[in-house]
């Protein structure tokens, strides 16, 4: 019962940004039960929550008109399940997100924007669709995020990435 409400929890509070007063009339619970809970969420997915406000980032910062995500939980979701179906490598190089982190702390440290690079970023398939959906994008590295821009299709942009992740595993094993 306690992890159900603390489940709940998670979701209406940290996910969907719920008024704390709302939840606890919602679970009928006191509100000094709800501010346990959410200190005992806060502590054990620390990580997480991290992650969370990154990827809530990226989804306040690509909302607008093409933007077809009905909602954070929805972009959430999407977003975690295919950084696990993408294994956290760019879609299109296949270098894995770690990699990429290490060589933005280690090696690429003059990027001019440092909110950038360490980790994938939501990418469009389809430019020309111009759309944002669980359906024409997909979780892309920077270079790869900037190299093909508007500019390529995804099959073009296959056929002119062909030996970019040898590149970065080379860059990698240089930080050894």
């Amino acid at each position: 019962m306690q992890q159900d409400i603390k489940e709940q929890i998670f979701d209406k509070y940290f996910v969907n940004c719920e008024k704390a007063q709302l939840i606890c009339n919602d679970l009928k619970i006191k509100r000094s039960e709800f501010s346990e809970i959410a200190k005992q969420i806060d502590n054990e997915r620390q990580d997480e929550l991290k992650e969370m406000r990154r990827i809530r980032q990226l989804y306040n910062n690509k909302q607008g008109e093409n933007f077809e995500f009905t909602n954070f939980n929805e972009f959430y979701k999407w977003y975690i399940t295919q950084f696990e179906k993408q294994k956290a490598c760019c879609y299109y190089c296949k270098t894995e997100e770690s990699v990429l982190t290490k060589l933005f702390e280690k090696k690429y440290t003059s990027v001019k924007r440092p909110n950038r690079g360490k980790h994938l970023e939501v990418e469009r398939r389809d430019s020309d669709s111009n759309k944002y959906n669980k359906d024409n994008c997909v979780l892309a590295c920077y270079f790869c995020n900037n190299d093909k821009s508007d500019i390529f299709s995804e099959d073009q942009y296959f056929e002119y990435l062909k030996d970019r992740k040898q590149f970065f595993d080379k860059q990698f094993q240089s930080l050894k």
